[in-house]
């Protein structure tokens, strides 16, 4: 019987094109290694399981499979159910006693091929030798584990699968699975996704309503299951951004300008850096930025204020983290300073810069090049090289409310 008769035969399902396609990749001896890209809910772990199936039952080679998963393995659930509307293949399981379910550790049939399920630890998978093995989850799979595994297959039909959906979080996209995401072929894996949009179980209300909740990012790595590019990744495009960039700046001083400035604090590894920006209607020319790396507060306040007091700056929006840094520079300038708790606003900073590059009402001097550096690097949540970017951005802010009409400068909004 082929892999497609069985999942019907075992499933009582019709599985779609892209299920078909991933199916008989999973049988093919010329793909050693896949890996997958997918939606939620699209079936993947379906198929995975009946494939495992497939191998221990039809596959005249007696083998050992491996199901590795970060959470609980929604693939052994899914063999669980399979075997238990199959009499004629559950009368084949070696339950070791155990009726009406498969053991959570795995199980073996009369003919001798095995399932091992794992969790996704090296100790739990390290010196296992199988023939096959599927990693579900795997962007949340330590890249040790995953090596471990690789590490275990034998024989001369082996065939190692790596399935997930492709991380949105920055330190995930470090990981081994969101690299070979990324180049595949570089790795020698074949590359499948499935998307929600060609299921027919996900309607056409249920994925408006996810597009208008998800940033395009999330839409097009958990619901098309597609690999984003590194310009969907960063926050900030870079052909806008080149739009934003000349050879250099100079103050305006039209009748309606004011000057503005942004401050992120920082000490050891990050910089304190200052952002000097001119307010022009909607546009902004961002005037001077400076870091100082490794400055402590006290050395580097009456610089700043001298700054200040130099561009005319009528009012600085500084972090309000460290709380320490706080009512340190006011004791060299008497221009007001509000301080941004950046955990409630970053959003709002980050969107309202990102719109103003993308409409292309931001001014940058072609030899800030760490700025510009870190605005084409950039993605929401990154935690490091990103202090001349939040200078920017907090240099640029204008809240819903405006900071001149709240009855003190010190105030933390």
């Amino acid at each position: 019987m082929d892999i497609i008769g069985f999942f019907k035969k075992t499933t009582h399902l019709t599985p779609t094109t892209d299920q078909e396609l991933f199916l008989e990749a999973l049988i093919d001896p010329n793909i050693p290694q896949m890996i997958g890209s997918c939606a939620r809910q699209t079936g993947k772990s379906l198929c995975s399981a009946d494939a495992t199936l497939y191998w221990i039952y039809e596959d005249p080679i007696i083998m050992d499979v491996l199901l590795a998963s970060a959470m609980d393995s929604y693939i052994y659930d899914h063999v669980d159910r399979i075997l238990n509307k199959n009499p004629d293949l559950y009368a084949q399981v070696v339950n070791e006693g155990i009726t009406g379910l498969v053991p959570l550790r795995g199980f073996q049939i009369k003919r001798g091929s095995r399932v091992h399920v794992r969790g996704a630890t090296p100790k739990q998978c390290r010196g296992l030798p199988v023939q096959r093995a599927i990693v579900d989850e795997a962007e949340l799979v330590p890249n040790d584990t995953i090596i471990t595994i690789q590490g275990n297959l034998s024989g001369e039909f082996t065939k190692f699968v790596l399935l997930g959906t492709y991380p949105i979080e920055e330190r995930a996209q470090n990981g081994l699975y969101a690299r070979i995401l990324r180049d595949p072929k570089k790795y020698g894996f074949k590359h499948f996704t499935w998307s929600e949009e060609n299921c027919p179980w996900h309607t056409k209300e249920s994925l408006a309503s996810k597009k208008r909740t998800m940033t395009p990012l999330q839409y097009k790595a958990e619901v098309l299951g597609e690999v984003p590019t590194t310009e969907d990744r960063n926050l900030f495009s870079s052909n806008h951004l080149d739009s934003c960039i000349f050879a250099s700046i100079e103050k305006e001083n039209a009748p309606s300008s004011r000057v503005e400035a942004g401050i992120d604090w920082g000490y050891d590894p990050a910089s304190t850096v200052l952002c000097v920006t001119e307010r022009i209607f909607n546009r902004r020319r961002m005037l001077d930025i400076k870091g100082w790396e490794k400055k402590p507060i006290e050395e580097i306040a009456p610089e700043i204020a001298k700054i200040l007091e130099d561009y005319k700056v009528v009012l600085v929006k500084a972090d309000a983290r460290p709380a320490e840094y706080k009512h340190k520079l006011e004791k060299h300038t008497k221009i007001p300073i509000y301080y941004i708790e950046g955990n409630m606003h970053k959003y709002a900073m980050l969107s309202q810069l990102q719109r103003k590059i993308r409409q292309h009402s931001l001014e940058i001097a072609q030899g800030e090049l760490t700025l510009i550096t870190q605005l084409r690097k950039y993605r929401r949540g990154r935690l490091r090289d990103d202090d001349y970017v939040d200078a920017l951005a907090l240099s640029c802010y204008e809240p819903a409310e405006p900071l001149e009409s709240r009855p003190t400068p010190t105030v933390i909004i």
